[in-house]
């Protein structure tokens, strides 16, 4: 399924159920029932950033919801509108193009539409994560649960996380198909993140520009072997790529893109996405079937729950005075 986006509001879009996947195109009545059917949703939360003179500015999110409405389409799960402004590492801001939102904001946004998801009738509430904020989200998930009261399973995963086989095979001349090699390591705006916005969204790419600007090194302050690629695909790291300071892009990075874009293929991304999709899609089919509408397992805690050794009878409490 390849939806064009420009399509994306002006009418219904349907599953291969006959049936809307988007929250926002739903009516009351066919969100009641939708949550009777399956109470799972995907929040796709992305950014509006540079992603080079070549490639859309909202790239991230444009994946998000690429990858979360070919989920939906065959499994019948629910997409909520996306989050299009994302948290950004410091070396992120300045460019043209980029707009940050503080990671304290963000976080008490997601929080907060997570808790008004599970107030729809949301029982299983999967953020998905395609912009390098992967250490804030998960933050959003705990305050939704112990400041905002949240009953729900919460899961917070990156597109990535479902692929880093393949990208791990990135630059090692390794194949992730036949025929198919990644010659250059995930990054940002680079080989893969382009080929992934070329399949997905490919009126969005200006290949001309790509294959004419589409290359630029590599700056690094520590060693490689020390810090984590992108997507922190490689476990054997002591540094995830998010722990340490990097070169500001605005200085290093001035066109707004890392590596070699132009070795991107829209044949690489569909790759990358059909896999990622076909992963998730398992998933989500164990989810539903081990967790039927309207059950979940326990994953918060009450605040009478919080004292271990509470007496069987409570008293009031003794005033203390200096």
């Amino acid at each position: 399924m390849n939806t064009p986006l420009s399509e994306r509001f002006g009418k219904p879009i349907l599953n291969r159920f006959g049936k809307k996947i988007y929250l926002d195109q739903m009516t009351r009545k066919e969100l009641e029932e939708r949550v009777k059917e399956c109470d799972i949703v995907i929040l796709p939360v992305g950014s509006v950033e540079c992603h080079g003179p070549f490639a859309p500015l909202g790239e991230d999110t444009i994946i998000g919801v690429s990858i979360a409405e070919r989920v939906a389409y065959e499994t019948g799960v629910t997409v909520a509108p996306p989050i299009f402004y994302g948290s950004h590492p410091s070396h992120h801001y300045g460019l043209p193009g980029t707009i940050p939102v503080r990671a304290t904001t963000l976080i008490e946004y997601v929080s907060d539409v997570i808790r008004w998801l599970s107030n729809a009738g949301f029982k299983k509430i999967i953020v998905l994560n395609s912009h390098g904020q992967e250490y804030v989200l998960p933050i959003a998930k705990d305050v939704a649960i112990i400041e905002k009261g949240v009953h729900a399973l919460i899961l917070v995963t990156s597109w990535w996380s479902w692929v880093q086989d393949l990208l791990r095979k990135a630059g090692t001349g390794e194949e992730i198909a036949p025929g198919v090699k990644l010659e250059t390591p995930f990054i940002h705006a680079d080989e893969v993140e382009t080929s992934v916005t070329w399949y997905v969204a490919p009126e969005l790419v200006d290949v001309e520009t790509l294959k004419k600007e589409g290359r630029w090194g590599v700056v690094r302050i520590i060693p490689a072997k020390y810090v984590n690629a992108a997507g922190n695909v490689f476990p054997d790291k002591p540094f995830n790529w998010y722990d340490v300071s990097h070169a500001p892009e605005l200085f290093y990075y001035p066109k707004g893109f890392v590596g070699w874009p132009e070795k991107a293929s829209p044949e690489k991304g569909k790759v990358i996405v059909e896999t990622c999709v076909k992963r998730m899609v398992e998933f989500i089919e164990w989810l539903k079937k081990t967790y039927p509408p309207g059950k979940i397992p326990r994953t918060w805690i009450e605040i009478e729950d919080y004292f271990y050794n509470k007496p069987k009878e409570w008293v009031e409490p003794i005033e203390v005075t200096k």
